[in-house]
């Protein structure tokens, strides 16, 4: 792929002529832009500017981690201070409004980016493919990745705001005017059909045909099809009667009938993928946490679970500073007791942190390995400290524990995970040669500092402690799927099926060096659409989809104030939150015509 210099380039022109946002005030450049991207090279580098988006999507600090990963039931804002995400994780009332910085982003660079794609397929059979420069079969492999991208921007507008402008003609000259469209309308008019296209045009799979990884596949839109499908169910399935949905401006569409056609469609696409994944090269990785090691990220092909992927390191040497900052957000407070910072153990921003739901979700821990390969329960002790006193409460009562570090490279910190009592603490602690060192049980999680770092995304080949990281973030992937395939099945009423993709994802899970295979597996009647988020908490923890799946689900509002430990559930409100608000620079933009439409109550 092109360097990222060039595709900034272009970014820079496209930002000129775009769809609803930043266009509707800028100088009028469509012909130089027009005339670039009809050119065999202007042609692939139009895309090359959309896939520049998709890494800042996932590496930015106002990027879509905030809008999926706080202010849920399985994660919380940092409840000690302030950082960028806070508003929106807490559903602030005053403070999260229309002119906050996630939805904006998520907004304008989806409708910039849209505007090019809309251009590539309008105008795909007249760019010259009769020169080395570009092939037919290159050309409709762009154009295949030019629909996966233009699904995948309208569907996340779609979920975070419902209605939003549906345009499919590229947009050559400056507009004041705009309107909403029906969210469905959407769906079935560019997403669903744009999806078909790319599975139809698209390489099979990013493991085949020298697919250059970051690319779209086949597979990924397939993948992105059932999780599409599966929404539309959910859409068709909120019954005005349930209490559940208050204010879910879905209910409207409630047609049991469409759901079921859709439900079985998802079924259909993921059961599909996973019966077709051999011959693609795909497969589950043998063990959980090989899908996180470092040795395995893209660009090296050894993961062979991942479908799409956001590549961090195209601009190699980092000019732009375009590298992510993911590997920071979940890192615990440990430099208060280490005395500072280091590699493998990353930059403390503790911006986000698990609730109280989210570790007990995580049950079966000497069966399941998810929770020792999700969560980091030892640190090193980097150099000396004379050390102090640490308190915190345990069965009720004010507990001391002296400590300090004598050895460098011996324990400093253990996090268990689970309840001891003080006079253990002090048993494996304060009688020991080398470090007097800290255990920190649930019963010291403040919610601040001191919590179990997350370290999917921790990036131990960095050069100083506090680099931002160029791994490779895996946006969809195989593990995904078979949940997509049982939550189908679930709401088709098939709790067989359901319980069999779930047992296969959990069976990758097991510990097979003390279990025996099917130790964790689960019966149909274990099904219900709690277990099935339960699931996906100890799957895809972190993995920038929880609000989407409670915004899908229905569950959002309810699972937010009955899990939510932070200040979420206190601020959380059917009226307002099961949408985003419409960015107020759109609606001001809109000055001819009728006024754009604001979401309820925002």
């Amino acid at each position: 792929m092109k360097k990222i210099l060039s595709t900034l380039a272009l970014s820079s022109l496209v930002l000129l002529s775009a769809g609803c946002s930043d266009l509707l005030e800028e100088e009028n450049h469509s012909n130089v832009m027009q005339d670039f991207m009809s050119t065999p090279s202007g042609f692939g580098m139009a895309l090359n500017s959309v896939y520049a988006n998709v890494r800042s999507t996932y590496s930015a600090e106002e990027g879509i981690h905030g809008l999926m990963n706080p202010g849920t039931d399985e994660l919380k804002n940092n409840v000690g201070g302030s950082n960028r995400c806070a508003d929106l994780a807490n559903y602030d009332l005053e403070k999260y409004n229309a002119n906050n910085e996630y939805p904006r982003k998520l907004w304008n660079d989806a409708y910039v980016h849209i505007n090019t794609l809309n251009y590539m397929i309008e105008n795909a059979g007249k760019v010259d493919v009769t020169t080395s420069a570009l092939t037919a079969a290159q050309r409709d492999q762009y154009l295949g990745e030019a629909y996966f991208m233009r699904a995948y921007n309208y569907f996340h507008l779609v979920e975070q705001f419902g209605d939003v402008t549906l345009t499919t003609t590229y947009n050559a000259a400056p507009s004041t005017s705009a309107e909403r469209h029906d969210m469905v309308r959407v769906y079935e008019e560019v997403i669903v059909p744009d999806l078909l296209n790319a599975v139809r045009l698209c390489s099979p799979s990013p493991q085949l045909n020298n697919l250059e990884s970051g690319r779209a596949s086949a597979a990924a839109a397939r993948h992105l099809l059932s999780r599409v499908y599966l929404t539309l169910g959910w859409v068709f399935d909120k019954d005005p009667a349930n209490p559940i949905y208050k204010g879910n401006t879905q209910t409207k569409y409630y047609n049991t009938a469409k759901a079921k056609e859709y439900y079985q469609k998802a079924y259909d696409m993921a059961t599909g993928l996973i019966s077709d994944a051999p011959s693609l090269g795909l497969k589950l990785m043998d063990n959980y946490a090989d899908v996180f090691d470092e040795a395995n990220d893209a660009p090296s092909g050894k993961n062979k679970e991942e479908l799409f992927v956001a590549r961090m390191d195209w601009d190699d040497d980092n000019t732009f500073g375009g590298r992510s900052t993911l590997n920071h957000y979940f890192v615990n407070g440990y430099d208060q007791y280490l005395g500072e910072r280091n590699i493998n153990d990353g930059r403390c921003y503790s911006w986000i942190n698990p609730t109280g739901y989210t570790y007990n979700a995580f049950d079966n821990r000497d069966k399941d390995t998810r929770y020792e390969a999700t969560f980091q329960t030892v640190w090193y002790a980097t150099k000396t400290q004379k050390g102090g006193v640490v308190n915190y409460v345990i069965d009720g009562k004010d507990e001391s524990f002296n400590w300090d570090y004598t050895v460098v490279g011996d324990t400093a910190m253990y996090y268990p995970g689970y309840y001891m009592s003080a006079e253990e603490i002090r048993a494996k602690t304060q009688h020991r040669e080398g470090n007097h060192y800290l255990i920190f049980t649930p019963d010291a999680y403040n919610g601040r500092a001191i919590f179990p770092t997350i370290m999917k995304f921790l990036d131990r080949t960095r050069a100083i402690p506090n680099d931002n990281t160029d791994r490779s973030y895996i946006i969809y992937r195989l593990g995904e799927t078979y949940l997509l395939a049982a939550e189908a099945a679930f709401k088709l009423g098939d709790n067989i099926n359901a319980a069999k993709y779930i047992n296969v994802v959990r069976e990758r899970a097991r510990n097979k060096q003390t279990t025996e295979a099917g130790a964790l597996d689960i019966a149909p009647g274990d099904v219900t659409l709690d277990f099935i988020l339960e699931e996906r908490t100890r799957e895809l923890l972190a993995e920038h989809c929880r609000w989407a799946d409670l915004a899908r689900t229905g569950t959002l509002i309810d699972r937010v104030r009955k899990y939510d430990d932070g200040k979420a559930y206190e601020n959380i409100t059917e009226d307002r939150h099961w949408l985003r608000p419409i960015p107020q620079q759109m609606i001001d933009r809109v000055t001819t015509g009728e006024p754009y439409p604001q979401n309820p109550n925002w």
